[in-house]
C-alpha cells in the first residue's frame, strides 16, 4: 500500500493504546494512528480519517466493540475491523467473527496483532481486486450488449437496403436482357467486384479495380472459378450456388477464403440469376470484419475464464469457511453447539456446491437443480451417516435450469429440509423413506420434500416458528417470491411453489 497505513484505534485506556502502537512499531509497521473513546468519536473519525484497518476494544465505559462492528459494516464495509482486547472470551470470538471481525487478539498477546493486520489488509486488497473484476467484467458485458445491439440494428438497415438493392437489380435484369448496353451500365453502377459467371463456372465478364484482385481484367474474362485458387469445399459450395439460383431464380448467398498477395482473405459473395444461362455474382471483401469478430469471440472467451475463475475461488473461500466452522467444532463439547456449527457447515457447502456446478459446465449462468439436488441429498446423507438400507432417498424430477440467484435458496431450502428429517423423521432406528419431486412447467416451479416419519407436532404453525431451519425455509420462499404449503399426511411434506422468470430478478444476499 502506497504511504503509510491509517489505523483507528477505538481504546479508553491510552497506556493500552501506546503498548499497541509500540509493537506495531516495533514490527516494522509504517503507520500513523488516531485514539477514540466515544461513539461520536469513532463514527467522526471514520469519515474523516479514513482508516486503513480499525483496532477495537471488547467494551469502553461509554461504547463497545460489537456496535462499533456494526457502525463499520454500514459506514465502510471494506474497511477490516479487529478486536484487541484483554477480556474476549473464545465464544464470544467466533461470534464477531461470524458478524463480520476479520480478527481477534489478546493483548497479552500482541505479537500476533501485526500479522492480523497483514492478513486483513491482504484479504481486503483481494475482495477489492475481486469487486474491480467484477466491475470490469460487468461493464464489458454492457459494452457488447451495446455493440450487439447496434450491430443488430446495422444489420437491419443492411437488410432493408439489401432487399431494396434486389429489387432495383431485379427490374434492371430484365432490362439487360435487351440491351447489352443497359446491361454494362448496371455493372458500372455497383461499387463491389461484379462477376458474370456461366453455369460451369466460367467468368464472362468483370468489373472491378485490377488492384483489388491483384490481377488484371484480360486475364480474369474466360477463366474457370476452379482455377482462381479457391478450396475444394470453397468450390463446390459456390458451384451449388450458382446452379441453385439458375434453377429456383434465388438470391444465394455464401462466404469463402482466398489468398490474394501471399494474404489470407475473406469474401462474402451473392449470387443471382440473369438468364437461364447466366448468373450475376456480387463480391465484397469482409476480411476486417471477419477480424474484427474473430477479436470479438476471443474476448468472449477470455471473459469466460474470468468469470470461471471468480466461481471458482468463491467456492475455494466457501470450502475454507466450512473447513474453519469443522475444526473451531472439534473444540467444543456440548453436543447442541457442535449441531449448530454442523448445520451452518452443510449450508455453506450447499452455496459452494453451486459454484462449482457453474464453472465445471459450459453454461456459467445456469446449473441443472435436478442433480444439483441429487448431488447435495447424497452429500446430506454421508455427512450425517445415514444407513441407506433404513432409510431411503428417492427424488423425480425433470431437469430444467435455474440462474444462480434461484438455485442459492433452492438449494439452502433443499438442505434445510432434508437436514430435518434427517434428524427427526426416524428416530429409534426406524425404517422409512425421504422424497423429493421437483417439477417445472414454463415458468411455473414446484419442490416438494417430504417422508413418511413421525411427522410435526400439530400445533406448529410454519408461519410462526421459532426454529432456525424452518425459519430459514420460509423467508428464504418469500425471497423467491413463492408460496409455502405444509402437509401432515402420512408424515411431513412441504411443497413449495414459485415462478423462475420472476425469481431471476432477485438477488441473494
Amino acid at each position: 500500500m502506497a504511504g503509510k497505513l491509517k489505523i483507528l484505534i477505538l481504546e479508553d485506556v491510552e497506556f493500552d493504546a501506546e503498548l499497541t502502537e509500540h509493537e506495531m512499531r516495533r514490527e516494522g509497521l509504517d503507520f500513523v494512528s488516531r485514539r477514540v473513546e466515544t461513539e461520536e468519536g469513532f463514527i467522526h473519525a471514520l469519515e474523516e480519517f479514513n482508516p486503513d484497518v480499525v483496532l477495537v476494544d471488547h467494551s469502553l465505559p461509554q461504547f463497545d466493540g460489537v456496535t462499533a462492528l456494526d457502525i463499520v459494516k454500514v459506514k465502510s464495509p471494506e474497511t477490516p475491523l479487529i478486536f484487541v482486547s484483554g477480556k474476549i472470551g473464545e465464544e464470544f470470538a467466533v461470534e464477531v467473527l461470524k458478524m463480520g471481525a476479520k480478527d481477534y487478539v489478546f493483548k497479552n498477546n500482541l505479537s500476533k496483532l501485526v500479522p492480523a493486520i497483514k492478513r486483513a489488509l491482504k484479504e481486503r486488497s483481494e475482495l477489492l481486486e475481486r469487486k474491480k473484476a467484477e466491475r470490469e467484467l460487468k461493464t464489458a458485458y454492457n459494452q457488447m450488449e451495446e455493440k450487439i445491439q447496434n450491430r443488430t440494428h446495422e444489420l437491419s438497415q443492411i437488410n432493408q437496403r439489401l432487399m431494396k438493392e434486389i429489387a432495383e437489380r431485379n427490374k434492371v435484369g430484365e432490362a439487360l436482357k435487351k440491351s447489352e448496353n443497359k446491361y454494362k451500365s448496371l455493372l458500372l453502377a455497383i461499387p463491389d467486384l461484379m462477376f458474370i459467371i456461366t453455369e460451369d463456372g466460367t467468368i464472362i465478364d468483370f468489373r472491378g479495380g485490377s488492384q483489388e484482385l491483384a490481377i488484371t481484367k484480360d486475364k480474369i474474362i474466360g477463366i474457370n472459378i476452379s482455377s482462381i485458387g479457391l478450396s475444394e469445399a470453397d468450390l463446390k459450395l459456390a458451384l451449388e450456388k450458382i446452379k441453385k439460383s439458375l434453377e429456383y431464380d434465388t438470391l444465394e448467398n455464401f462466404e469463402y477464403e482466398l489468398k490474394v498477395a501471399s494474404s489470407l482473405n475473406y469474401y462474402e459473395a451473392r449470387v443471382k440469376r440473369l438468364n437461364n444461362r447466366e448468373v450475376l455474382c456480387i463480391v465484397r471483401d469482409i476480411t476486417n470484419k471477419r477480424k474484427a469478430e474473430d477479436k470479438l469471440n476471443k474476448s468472449l472467451k477470455e471473459k469466460d475464464i474470468l468469470l470461471k475463475e471468480i466461481h471458482h475461488r468463491v467456492k475455494n473461500n466457501l470450502q475454507i469457511v466450512s473447513s474453519l466452522l469443522s475444526l473451531q467444532s472439534q473444540h467444543i463439547k456440548e453436543p447442541d453447539s457442535v449441531e449448530v456449527f454442523k448445520e451452518s457447515q452443510s449450508r455453506i457447502i450447499s452455496m459452494a456446491l453451486i459454484h462449482e456446478k457453474l464453472y465445471q459446465t459450459g453454461d456459467l449462468t445456469q446449473i441443472n437443480l435436478s442433480e444439483y439436488a441429487n448431488e447435495l441429498v447424497n452429500d446430506l446423507f454421508r455427512s450425517y451417516s445415514v444407513n441407506t438400507s433404513r432409510v431411503k432417498f428417492k427424488i423425480e424430477s425433470n431437469d430444467f435450469p435455474v440462474d444462480i440467484n434461484t438455485a442459492i435458496p433452492c438449494g439452502l431450502i433443499i438442505n434445510e429440509l432434508i437436514t430435518n428429517s434427517i434428524k427427526h423423521a426416524f428416530p429409534d432406528d426406524r425404517n422409512g423413506e425421504i422424497k423429493m419431486e421437483i417439477r417445472c412447467h414454463g415458468e411455473n416451479c414446484r419442490i416438494k420434500i417430504g417422508d413418511n416419519g413421525v411427522g410435526l407436532p400439530e400445533n406448529l404453525d410454519i408461519n410462526d416458528v421459532n426454529t432456525l431451519g424452518l425459519k430459514l425455509v420460509t423467508n428464504l420462499t418469500r425471497q423467491l417470491d413463492g408460496t409455502i404449503e405444509l402437509d401432515r399426511d402420512d408424515g411431513t411434506s412441504f411443497t413449495i411453489k414459485f415462478n423462475e422468470f420472476e425469481s431471476i430478478n432477485n438477488t441473494y444476499l
